[in-house]
């Protein structure tokens, strides 16, 4: 997908998932605010996850191209992300549900150390 690419580097601690957030919001411009807020709210959810699983480092890659957006998500830390099914009192476990429900297309691959998870979406 050609277009604009930004990127950028996070430390994985506590504050990386609102690091990422507003990095993301920054670049996406005039685009639809559910949109906006879809695409936020999963970097979110994914920097979180992989901040939870031990990532050193985080890297957010956005790529906007006319009306299709791409956002990757790349870490260092072990271990695959897994869909759950939360109880109504579980605090965690939604992260995945979220992507699915709101992103158009997503994908994970390995790689060495860590996984890249790449979400598409149509807006």
């Amino acid at each position: 997908m050609s277009g604009e690419s930004v990127e950028r580097r996070f430390h994985g601690g506590l504050q990386a998932p609102a690091q990422a957030r507003r990095f993301v919001a920054g670049h996406l411009g005039n685009r639809p605010a559910t949109a906006q807020h879809d695409i936020v709210l999963v970097v979110s959810e994914l920097v979180t996850n992989s901040v939870q699983a031990g990532a050193n480092l985080v890297d957010v890659h956005l790529t906007l191209s006319g009306s299709r957006v791409a956002l990757t998500v790349v870490d260092d830390a072990s271990g695959w992300p897994a869909s759950r099914r939360p109880g109504p009192e579980d605090p965690r476990g939604r992260g995945l549900r979220i992507v699915q429900e709101l992103a158009d297309d997503w994908t994970v691959t390995a790689r060495d150390p860590g996984k890249e998870i790449t979400v598409t979406w149509r807006i």
